[in-house]
């Protein structure tokens, strides 16, 4: 065996190698849970999302960090209000960098008006 065939016979190997990590990998990132197997209970949190918005629109931007100091909350409740904000289409996603999120002014004043008809319309069944 010549040295061509040494190398050629290395590279085999080492790819060889490197197929079997690609593999377990792939299966690591496939057993890792999805958002799907972590619903988000929005109707527990209508309130604080309502406040959100009231803050969003107060403030004319959003950001996790801003969430937490006015509604005095956590981080990872924070974010999570950011993420339904964005899914519900009152922000704009995030640009990939740290600045705060832009606001979609006429879709959060529907979502407050929405917001302030259903607040009355349970209080007036309630009373």
């Amino acid at each position: 065996m010549d040295d061509k065939d040494k190398k050629i016979e290395h590279l085999e190997t080492e790819v060889a190698g490197l197929k079997i990590r690609l593999a377990r990998v792939e299966d690591f990132i496939l057993s890792m849970p999805s958002s799907d197997d972590f619903p988000i209970n929005v109707s527990q949190d209508d309130d604080l999302i309502k406040e959100a918005v009231e803050v969003v629109l107060e403030w004319g931007r959003v950001s996790a960090s801003l969430l937490q100091r006015r509604l005095n909350i956590g981080y990872a409740r924070a974010a999570v209000i950011v993420d339904i904000l964005e899914t519900k289409g009152l922000i704009t996603p995030a640009d990939g960098t740290s600045k705060p999120r832009g606001v979609v002014e006429d879709k959060i004043k529907a979502f407050l008006e929405i917001a302030d008809t259903k607040e009355k319309s349970s209080k007036s069944k309630a009373g």
